[in-house]
């Protein structure tokens, strides 16, 4: 194992608990969780996708998964309706308001990319990107999600 591989799984966990952190924070005011926020990204690209539509794009187990979709519904957030295709499944689809709390989850997703990325240009971002899917897709292939 190259020397540089733990520490590359603890960066990227300190990213990742700080980009909770910071998350959690910024949206405090709007009652909102991380991951509620991340669904609702998600039902932002897509609107009315399944619960494991859902999973596939955020990489959460079902049963957070399951209370985070009661909380937004119970929130207002989010509606679901039957699925057509599958009627053992539901498709959920944005309410007004949750289509009102885009500007304030864009608005702290940028906050935190100015912060995370304030001394990469446009250059470097784009390489971690391609990076980082390569690595989204080995470790997809081998099960490992």
């Amino acid at each position: 194992m190259k020397t540089m591989y733990p520490e590359i799984g603890r960066i990227i966990m300190a990213y990742d608990k700080r980009f909770k952190v910071f998350m959690k924070n910024a949206l405090k005011e709007q009652g909102l969780t991380v991951t509620e926020a991340l669904v609702l990204l998600s039902l932002y690209e897509t609107d009315g996708q399944t619960q494991d539509g859902l999973l596939s794009s955020i990489y959460y187990d079902k049963s957070v998964m399951a209370r985070t979709m009661q909380s937004l519904e119970k929130g207002g957030y989010i509606s679901r309706s039957e699925n057509p295709e599958d009627k053992r499944s539901w498709l959920f689809h944005l309410t007004e308001n949750g289509r009102q709390m885009k500007p304030v989850i864009v608005n702290a997703l940028r906050s935190w990319c100015q912060l995370a990325f304030r001394d990469m240009d446009d250059a470097e971002a784009q390489m971690l990107l391609d990076n980082m899917r390569r690595i989204q897709s080995n470790i997809s292939e081998n099960g490992s999600e």
